[in-house]
């Protein structure tokens, strides 16, 4: 179901056509970016799979480990999501375990003129599992 909604995105795809395919940009001003990976990379610190049932692999991460505090890796959507009227729903699963390394997750919203507004953030998840 949640794969035919409008800025869905699996991440089922070839190298770095996630961009495109998925409605996303890497910033350009960000210290380090997502790649998409799936568990053959990030075996030793992430999951051991993305978190669909069936053929889904791939997952979108970052890899923190080599970052210094503060450093940033963000993603922009392409694509504006339409007003609404007073419901607005981000689904996403993420994975954030075992790491002193972990940061911040955070998601923003810009407003019209362009200020970020923190909308959710996560500083860790204490449970492996997405």
């Amino acid at each position: 179901y949640y794969a035919s909604i409008p800025g869905s995105c699996n991440f089922e795809t070839q190298d770095q056509e996630w961009t495109s395919v998925c409605g996303l940009i890497q910033d350009p001003t960000d210290d380090f970016d997502w790649n998409i990976s799936n568990s053959a990379v990030t075996e030793q610190t992430g999951p051991h799979t993305d978190h669909t049932p069936g053929k889904g692999q791939k997952f979108l991460y970052v890899n923190s480990s080599t970052q210094k505090e503060g450093n940033r890796a963000r993603i922009i959507t392409t694509k504006f999501f339409p007003a609404s009227l007073g419901v607005c729903r981000v689904r996403f699963w993420f994975w954030m375990f075992a790491s002193r390394q972990t940061g911040i997750l955070k998601v923003y919203t810009v407003e019209e003129h362009g200020m970020d507004i923190l909308t959710w953030s996560s500083r860790r998840n204490e449970e492996n599992k997405w």
